[in-house]
């Protein structure tokens, strides 16, 4: 599968690497089963079933050793609803 380099930030806390932009540089593959490589066997063909989506060739611009933000707020949300739980007397 060919790749896209792209920057962006690894948050250690979770394990996620979240994407801040890509560069546009490419790095072919040369696998005759890729059709964004310059190997692809289907040159000339409409719609063959190969693959048409680069992956991501990271790099890390910035190493946090929290939790992203997403995983963040969902673990706030989740705190706040076990204390709405645990204090609610009927």
């Amino acid at each position: 599968m060919c790749s896209m380099e792209c920057f962006g930030d690894q948050y250690r806390g979770c394990g996620h690497y979240v994407r801040v932009y890509q560069t546009g540089v490419t790095y072919d593959c040369l696998s005759p089963a890729c059709k964004l490589s310059s190997a692809h066997m289907h040159k000339t063909a409409r719609n063959c079933g190969c693959n048409v989506m680069y992956a991501d060739h990271r790099r890390v611009r910035n190493l946090f050793q929290t939790k992203c933000e997403d995983c963040q707020s969902a673990e706030e949300v989740a705190r706040s609803a076990e204390f709405v739980r645990r204090t609610r007397h009927w």
